[in-house]
């Protein structure tokens, strides 16, 4: 009878200054003689293919008598063959590790990260096999991961391949902020300057809040321990959720900034909501995954767009943010879907299969083209949420469609209709209409059902009439004191006029233009409907250009509360965030 296969992955840092980590692979069983290697393409969360294997060096294999030939057969996999009866096999590597975000490896003399699908190769007939994995830290360091410890310190285990690679881990100095959660240990850990003190006294009273607000959503928390991985970086942020932590990245000038508290608590709460929505309710094709080729799915505005929805209606359930905050951010998505022409173009269920080729890829026409399933997602959300609300007299709401999504699907992959089919199954058969025009159409978004809760969305402006700069359809920035044309919005005055992205803007009807006040400015002195001379460079070569501006476009959105609310909408808002409806200013 063949043996058990075991898996054995031993993580180094031999001399963390050359940003490399070593690995070791340990098979042991009765291996094939014909044995290929491959390392994912892409993580789970973040749809692009990465090429991880770009970064893997001095890959060799050996048995217990020999060294072996390794061939490579395409970019991400290798082919080595084994003696008949080989039972044991040591493959080792080193991985280049020198780039800070949430879905790659860093390492230095001071900290690593390791993104697991960046750093372990699998045997594909044996991605279902337990595995352990050994860390050996450089002297002093510590280690942090949501994988159970398995034995002796730094030894971990995990049920197979895809458990593996969902459990980042962190290496360094760390400081860790351990709370209790309905009878469930959690933890921060927190790596950086500054990582000795946390954004603010409440934050893990805080946190607690907000997993009791989705605890009490789902109605269980699905694991056995949570840690939340946190990186304070010079710049650039972002999170990647995985199946019982989360990698988190906050510039550390934001991790004490007060204003930005409120920020910094919706990007914990979005990552951790994902611990359901993606990591446990998901189409069927989001596990086992195929780490080599792109996975398609129409429902991220789903995966993503619902659970930042929630991420910000879980801090009023909590009530660990004031009202008003809630309301800014949301009135602030409304103005970012309507500022992107895509909206007129691209469906976000189209937006979520093509996710691959534009969301991560984003280029000068991307605004023009598509959509972002994350903002639109997250108002279809909201605004679904409160049309079910209303059709029902409050008793089917978003908060229904996820928990009853949770009941028949949770831990296992979903239909990918299915959410629809819920939505209209409980919402009633006008859904399907309703969805069509916001899902599968570019039906402008309808912001009159805010009225059920006694709130309407007010465009004006932030600069008194007479300084407002008139619109061209083109944004501006300044490059070293110059300023350059991105994006140029389709079927603006700025494109209609011959105005490219990345054209140098060097004069506006004569006057030298050198910043961003400056362009303002001088668009704040023409008038609608008169043309101007706009002196570009364009590759190089001067050219002057005869623009149209038009009226300014409103710059202020806000969601305010209707005149004389009425008991009812009281009433709804209340039940719908968890919180009085705010006075009015």
């Amino acid at each position: 009878m063949p043996s058990v296969p075991t898996i054995h992955y031993i993580l180094s840092a031999p001399d963390p200054r050359t940003h490399y980590f070593h690995v070791q692979i340990y098979f042991e069983g009765d291996l094939e003689p014909d044995f290929r290697l491959a390392l994912p393409a892409w993580s789970p969360g973040s749809y692009l293919i990465r090429e991880y294997a770009r970064h893997v060096i001095n890959l060799k294999a050996r048995t217990d008598d020999r060294d072996l030939k390794v061939s490579r057969v395409d970019k991400a996999c290798w082919s080595l063959t084994l003696p008949f009866c080989t039972r044991e096999l040591w493959v080792d590597y080193d991985v280049f590790s020198y780039e800070m975000t949430v879905r790659s490896n860093y390492l230095d003399k001071e900290y690593g990260l390791v993104s697991p699908t960046a750093t372990f190769m699998y045997q594909p007939e044996r991605k279902g096999v337990p595995v352990r994995l050994t860390v050996e830290a450089p002297r002093g360091w510590d280690v942090a991961t949501g994988l159970l410890q398995d034995g002796p310190d730094r030894e971990y285990q995990a049920a197979n391949y895809d458990e593996l690679v969902d459990a980042p881990i962190q290496l360094g100095c760390l400081y860790r902020y351990p709370f209790d959660v309905g009878g469930v240990v959690h933890e921060v850990v927190v790596a950086g300057p500054s990582a000795d003190q946390l954004p603010q006294p409440s934050f893990l009273e805080d946190l607690s809040r907000i997993i009791t607000a989705a605890n009490n959503l789902f109605g269980g928390l699905p694991y056995s321990n949570y840690v939340f991985l946190v990186t304070l970086t010079e710049n650039g942020g972002g999170g990647l959720e995985h199946l019982n932590s989360a990698n988190i990245m906050v510039p550390r000038h934001r991790w004490h900034n007060k204003k930005d508290y409120p920020k910094i608590l919706s990007l914990f709460s979005h990552e951790f909501f994902h611990l359901w929505n993606v990591k446990r309710l998901h189409p069927a094709q989001f596990g086992p995954f195929d780490y080599q080729s792109e996975v398609y799915t129409s429902v991220l505005w789903v995966l993503e767009g619902f659970t930042d929805y929630f991420a910000y209606w879980l801090l009023g359930q909590s009530q660990v943010v004031a009202e008003n905050e809630l309301l800014t951010h949301w009135a602030d998505a409304f103005k970012q879907y309507e500022e992107l022409p895509g909206r007129w173009v691209t469906p976000i269920a189209d937006a979520s299969r093509e996710s691959w080729i534009r969301q991560y890829r984003p280029d000068s026409n991307t605004p023009n083209i598509t959509v972002s399933y994350y903002v639109k997602g997250a108002l279809v959300g909201l605004l679904l949420d409160l049309e079910l609300r209303r059709h029902t007299r409050g008793q089917v709401t978003l908060a229904t469609i996820m928990r009853t999504l949770w009941n028949r699907y949770g831990e296992r992959g979903y239909p990918e209709r299915a959410v629809e089919d819920l939505i209209i199954e409980l919402g009633g058969s006008w859904m399907s209409e309703y969805l069509d025009h916001y899902i599968h159409g570019v039906t402008p978004l309808d912001e009159s059902v805010l009225d059920v809760v006694g709130l309407v969305l007010r465009r004006d402006f932030k600069e008194e009439e007479g300084a407002r700069p008139l619109w061209l359809g083109v944004s501006v920035m300044d490059r070293h004191g110059r300023l350059f044309a991105r994006p140029v919005d389709r079927g603006g005055p700025a494109e209609s006029g011959g105005l490219s992205p990345d054209d140098e803007i060097v004069a506006i009807n004569g006057e030298r233009i050198l910043t961003v006040d400056q362009w303002n400015g001088s668009l704040t002195r023409l008038s609608p409907g008169v043309p101007i001379a706009v002196v570009v460079s364009h590759h190089g070569r001067l050219d002057t250009l005869s623009l149209m501006p038009e009226l300014p476009r409103p710059d202020n959105y806000r969601l305010v509360v209707v005149d004389e609310p009425s008991d009812g909408q009281r009433k709804a808002f209340q039940e719908w965030l968890g919180t009085k409806l705010p006075q009015q200013p």
